[in-house]
């Protein structure tokens, strides 16, 4: 939860839980060492002063008041059940039941969206595809030689033509509309996202295989202001989603422990085997037990340096390094077509998710 004014309405709002924090701090230090992007110079801070944004969960009111509700929601629905779960794995206790595992995916899954490269992803990309749809309609009248104010957008239940279930017609007033609504209150479509897209994506990590990985020798993990990492790039330096397979998400729980998701190995070598037309695999009941697994210094390194890799603007470690410091000169590279977290992850069972509007537009509507 962020810090509170005197009339007890929070405003600086943490995008990387303040709890979550305090787990990388050295035994007996009050501060965590701050990496930050093309800074020249580490600095100390403690963790309820670090990775907050003015505001970030909220909006003002036509009335001029703040909605700090998606803050509070925030603080009761995910981070009160899942940070003392997180606690428990850090501490070598991973004989969970089903609740449990939700409350601790449902955390990792709004960790993974909340971050500002995500929410700034999520809303930039919002503006462009309506920009885009008024380019299409003009494009369209320039080339019928007539006013095109409406565009039909095919409705799937997953980003392919081949399942359209319905279209929307979207009309010119309506798209110059939620543009002028996003240029006042830009974070809105990423906030208003948020709990849709974490329990959506949820549902899948609860589903998947999960290590916990605690450390055997003297290193000790970071994490970032990006702290849930994917595989960055394919074989082909493209974005991989968590669709793929072969993806997986590693997230440090603390300095001595990080949590390994990754698909089963049943259900991958089945969809290697599914034949065509062959009826939606069937989910396995999900397997609750958590693989426990060393952490050699070698592998800390490794894990270490994948999250400096994709850090937007800071890296957080509880011991002083200098590598870090010399890695963060590098401007942050992401593959080629990048696939972020906050792309609506959709469930290996087709139909799962619901039905959203596809980037394929089937026909124009001229409007007298």
């Amino acid at each position: 939860m962020g810090k509170r004014m005197a009339n007890g309405i929070p405003r600086r709002h943490h995008y990387v839980t303040k709890a979550y924090l305090e787990g990388f701090l050295e035994p007996g230090k009050p501060h965590l060492y701050c990496y930050g992007r093309k800074r020249s110079e580490p600095f100390q801070n403690t963790p309820i002063n670090l990775a907050n944004i003015r505001d970030f969960h909220s909006y003002k009111r036509a009335d001029g008041s703040i909605d700090c509700s998606l803050e509070a929601r925030i603080e009761k629905e995910i981070e009160s059940p899942g940070i003392p779960i997180l606690r428990r794995l850090v501490s070598g206790k991973t004989n969970l039941d089903y609740g449990q595992r939700v409350a601790l995916a449902r955390l990792v899954a709004l960790q993974s969206i909340r971050v500002p490269y995500e929410r700034n992803f999520m809303d930039g990309n919002n503006v462009h595809n309506l920009r885009s749809f008024l380019n299409e309609m003009d494009e369209d009248a320039q080339r019928l030689g007539a006013p095109v104010n409406a565009i039909d957008i095919a409705v799937t239940p997953r980003d392919d033509p081949k399942l359209i279930t319905k279209r929307v017609r979207i009309s010119r007033e309506q798209i110059l509309a939620e543009i002028g609504h996003a240029e006042k209150d830009p974070g809105r479509s990423s906030r208003d996202a948020l709990f849709p897209l974490t329990d959506g994506l949820s549902k899948v990590l609860v589903h998947m295989e999960w290590s916990v990985y605690h450390a055997s020798g003297t290193e000790r993990f970071i994490t970032s202001d990006r702290p849930v990492v994917r595989d960055s790039a394919d074989d082909r330096g493209l974005g991989r989603g968590l669709k793929d397979l072969r993806s997986k998400m590693n997230f440090p729980l603390s300095s001595t422990a990080l949590l390994e998701i990754r698909h089963h190995n049943w259900l991958i070598n089945a969809i290697r085997k599914r034949r065509p037309n062959q009826a939606p695999l069937r989910r396995k009941a999900p397997n609750q037990e958590i693989t426990v697994c060393e952490a050699t210094d070698s592998f800390v390194e490794a894990a270490n340096l994948a999250h400096a890799e994709q850090a937007h603007l800071w890296v957080f470690s509880g011991r002083e390094q200098a590598w870090i410091r010399t890695w963060m000169q590098k401007p942050l590279k992401v593959p080629k077509q990048v696939v972020t977290v906050s792309d609506r992850m959709q469930d290996l069972r087709a139909n799962h998710q619901p039905a959203k509007p596809t980037r394929v537009r089937e026909s124009v509507i001229r409007h007298e």
